[in-house]
């Protein structure tokens, strides 16, 4: 099944499609795209960056947003350095667009930091000033990308819900494959998530990703109601670390190891899929969900 165009129907209408590239001249606001897991260090950032890299390579404006809320990282692995985050945007100190930082190929990042669980206490009128700086955000970009925490936390679920689309990345370890289920089952029987795509990350071959694969699809077949699309897989590569710990992910030298190819490969098929849809202008932000979900508003309410 195509691994985008059928998810999230509710969101599509009839809409006429936006051209693709830079030269799209119908803004309809970012298309939104969550990368999550259930385990940390399984590859989430890298899988964020390198889709950005791809986007950037088809003409589509890129705006990141670091959602490890508190373990902020994706300035470090692009290798710029933030002088805000969303805490000083938050203190009102700063404006949102006074933290955005640039990095390779025009990338845009909005990076987070530490204290960021601020969010549920905040006023109505603070969420309302951030929402009002947010839109003038969103129509500069074509694509958001969320790196959101690992895990199934409140904020992860909230941003991930809120998506387009949904990408869950695992390795074939068993404990990351079992936090992986977790994170579906939530997304599924809590947040009403009925599509997601699954990338196997490190691993030693193909087949390898074809089994964790296969492996999670039959559980979820068995016991959610919730379908699983294999994208593919991105073997372990020893020089895709080296380029982390130089800060040089988004490099040409970086894109071009058997990590980076892999990458490419499934990022410019998904991101094909995504932008071949419809997008309905009434779909709710998903700062909007983050700002306004359940658990925020009963925090502010106590």
């Amino acid at each position: 099944m195509n691994q985008v165009r059928q998810l999230h129907t509710t969101r599509a209408n009839t809409n006429t499609d936006r051209s693709a590239g830079a030269g799209a001249s119908t803004k309809r606001g970012p298309r939104v795209v969550s990368i999550t897991s259930g385990k940390g260090g399984v590859g989430k950032t890298l899988t964020t960056v390198n889709f950005a890299v791809v986007a950037r390579k088809m003409g589509y404006s890129v705006t990141i947003l670091d959602g490890d809320l508190g373990m902020a990282n994706v300035d470090i692995v692009l290798g710029v350095q933030a002088r805000y985050n969303i805490k000083e945007v938050l203190d009102g100190h700063v404006s949102l667009k006074d933290i955005i930082v640039e990095g390779p190929l025009g990338i845009r990042v909005i990076p987070s930091g530490s204290g960021i669980s601020g969010l549920s206490n905040l006023t109505c009128v603070q969420k309302q000033n951030i929402l009002d700086q947010i839109n003038q955000l969103d129509e500069q970009s074509d694509l958001l990308l969320i790196d959101t925490g690992a895990g199934i936390s409140e904020t992860v679920m909230t941003l991930n819900s809120s998506a387009d689309h949904v990408v869950v990345v695992t390795t074939p370890e068993p404990h990351a494959m079992t936090d992986a289920y977790a994170l579906m089952k939530v997304l599924s029987e809590e947040r009403g998530v009925r599509e997601v795509s699954l990338l196997v990350n490190q691993t030693k071959s193909p087949d390898e990703g074809q089994k964790t694969a296969d492996r999670l699809k039959g559980v979820a077949a068995k016991f959610l109601r919730l379908e699983i699309n294999y994208v593919g897989h991105v073997p372990a590569d020893v020089l895709v670390a080296r380029s982390v710990m130089q800060r040089r992910a988004a490099t040409e030298q970086s894109v071009m190891t058997l990590g980076g190819q892999a990458w490419s490969q499934i990022s410019r098929t998904l991101l094909t899929d995504l932008f071949a849809t419809s997008k309905d202008d009434s779909n709710t932000s998903v700062w909007q969900s983050l700002l306004w979900s359940d658990a925020m508003q009963s925090a502010v309410a106590r």
